[in-house]
């Protein structure tokens, strides 16, 4: 025999006492507050108004340490726009459609007889004319094995060389060297201005104006952008920026400095620093897993505090649990409402409570090791200024059209900087491996061995090679030795692209060419030298780095449209071993 007991949901009246929440001995209860400390009345209430005191101040000049300032204004274009654009090298797409647009502004402005007749002469003149890869010529076809091995880039060059099509970014270089539109045929005014146009067009659409600061800084691989405003006082202040990688503008990690680019400050057009009040109802600040100060509130158990394992070091964790489980409910927030792109400061900061007194509240000054949402500046007088960047953070951004991964081999003492994504030249990006396997097939279909009368190979069977055969989309960064006119700072040794050769036994190497931007390759022609490219060794870490280059876009206030080509910086995939040997000797795959 066995009894069950269980709760009956028919009762409705067995919970009755227990939610009651009766107490026997209220005395006990008092004696024991009185005894603890909690009848003590304290000389204070609760906040029921704030009045804050305000300054605001907009962000004058932007630039970065390598260039000079220059306007900005933030109602016209977000942070993002001159801080993260990069120069843009149009893609074989690219330039058909600025080839394209261009006739079409032609037969827009012009009548139509004139229009036909520009439109000829641009199509007919050879700096305009796209060039296809010769296939005749052994010596061209190992030279240029990287577009000869890439099939659907040379049957789109053959189809569109000769005319057939126009290219529009030579057009735009040519009229940017400050040649004029109508200089390739008969003068005339109207088609000079619509070369103004057919610039402007560009430069609006893609972000690439003159007057705009670069902050990408490529030897550390990391934005650096500086910004500068004036205080009531009417003191410049300038605020650095370090290690941005492209992850969006925000308020912290910018600090003062005294100079911009280590020169005198120049002296700025009057601002406009806005004074204002403004009168606020403060309220109770909430987080989750707040414990509830209501008796019979249920708790959510979105947070386990009974989780926290504190060691006597762990001080900051302590502070926190203390904060969150006893004085949580002792705070109070005050939102404040700021213009985005500019500076603020709290000026001053009245209290009235629930009965009816006021106070006025002193400010917490920062010092050299702390500071709480403040960014110490030089004038103590003018402290207390936080910068409201708000940043465009619903920007579109396009998949990767490059990515470099740069991992170091220590056995072959280098940095390898992979090319994994290569531009494509009908738009995004292609697989850097897939491309280097297909130059590597080219030359050896192209590659021919060299026979001994006797019929037999002349190295008798073996093989020997320079070096082992890498991919072509890895170029190798060695260390050097850092001269003073480099511009690199107090280092002894830094890292410097170097160049792989194509070899064969046929033809005179060949240094291999990065494919991408990141890597220094800016459309530069084939026979025209690389400019050199340093990087700080210290930027690649074990870990490596990789950096991609994608396009952006946004609307702005207005209305306005923003497109622009920025680099990415992210963590790396390790170390390589690459197997990379000097001086192979090896038997031929044909010897017996």
């Amino acid at each position: 025999m066995w009894n069950r007991l269980e709760p009956s949901i028919h009762n409705e009246s067995q919970l009755e006492n227990a939610l009651r929440f009766e107490v026997r001995d209220p005395l006990w209860m008092l004696a024991r507050q009185w005894q603890f400390g909690e009848l003590t009345g304290e000389d204070a209430g609760t906040a029921a108004f704030s009045r804050v005191f305000r300054q605001q101040t907009p962000v004058q000049l932007i630039g970065s340490a390598a260039t000079q300032p220059l306007a900005f204004d933030y109602a016209k274009t977000p942070f993002e726009v001159p801080v993260e654009h990069v120069l843009v090298v149009p893609d074989l797409h690219l330039r058909l459609e600025m080839g394209r647009h261009w006739l079409r502004l032609l037969k827009k402005r012009l009548p139509a007889a004139k229009a036909q007749q520009y439109s000829t002469a641009f199509k007919k003149n050879t700096k305009f004319m796209f060039a296809a890869p010769d296939s005749s010529d052994r010596v061209d076809n190992f030279r240029q094995a990287h577009l000869m091995s890439d099939e659907a880039l040379r049957l789109t060059l053959e189809t569109i060389a000769g005319g057939r099509m126009l290219d529009g970014f030579a057009l735009y270089k040519a009229l940017k060297s400050g040649l004029k539109a109508s200089s390739f045929s008969q003068p005339d005014a109207t088609v000079d201005a619509v070369g103004q146009e057919f610039v402007q067009w560009f430069e609006r659409t893609y972000s690439q104006f003159a007057d705009t600061p670069n902050t990408w800084h490529p030897q550390h691989m990391e934005y650096q952008p500086q910004l500068a405003f004036q205080d009531s006082q009417s003191a410049v202040h300038i605020l650095k920026k370090d290690e941005y990688y492209g992850d969006g503008i925000s308020w912290h990690g910018f600090e003062s400095q005294a100079t911009w680019n280590d020169q005198p400050m120049v002296p700025l057009p009057p601002a406009v620093v806005q004074s204002s009040s403004e009168t606020i109802i403060p309220a109770n600040v909430r987080f989750r897993g707040m414990p509830s100060t209501r008796l019979w509130e249920m708790e959510d158990a979105q947070v386990d505090f009974g989780s926290i394992r504190a060691a006597s070091t762990d001080l900051s964790k302590m502070i926190f649990a203390e904060f969150s489980l006893i004085f949580g409910n002792d705070w109070l927030v005050a939102p404040l409402r700021v213009t985005g792109g500019s500076l603020c400061r709290v000026a001053g900061l009245a209290i009235t409570d629930v009965f009816g007194r006021q106070q006025a509240l002193d400010e917490i000054k920062p010092d050299a090791n702390w500071a709480l949402f403040q960014m110490p500046t030089l004038n103590q007088q003018e402290d207390g200024w936080l910068f409201f960047a708000h940043g465009d953070e619903l920007a579109q951004e396009s998949g990767p059209i490059e990515k470099v991964s740069f991992r170091r081999d220590e056995m072959a003492n280098l940095v390898w900087g992979i090319e994994e994504i290569v531009s494509d030249p009908g738009g995004g990006g292609r697989d850097g491996e897939r491309l280097a396997s297909q130059v590597r097939q080219w030359l050896e279909n192209l590659d021919q061995p060299v026979q001994s009368p006797s019929g037999q190979s002349s190295a008798e069977g073996w093989v020997y090679k320079a070096g082992t055969s890498m991919p072509e989309n890895r170029i190798p960064f060695i260390p050097v030795a850092s001269g003073s006119s480099q511009n690199l700072g107090h280092r002894q040794v830094v890292l410097q692209r170097a160049a792989l050769p194509r070899i064969s036994d046929e033809f005179e190497p060949v240094r291999v060419r990065p494919r991408t931007s990141i890597l220094g390759n800016i459309g530069q022609p084939e026979n025209e030298k690389l400019a050199p490219f340093f990087l700080f060794e210290e930027e690649v870490p074990r870990s490596g780095a990789e950096v991609q280059l994608v396009w952006k876009r946004t609307r702005w206030l207005g209305g306005s449209t923003h497109t622009w080509l920025a680099y990415k910086k992210t963590i790396g995939k390790g170390e390589l071993d690459s197997n990379f040997k000097y001086d192979v000797l090896r038997r031929s795959a044909t010897s017996g």
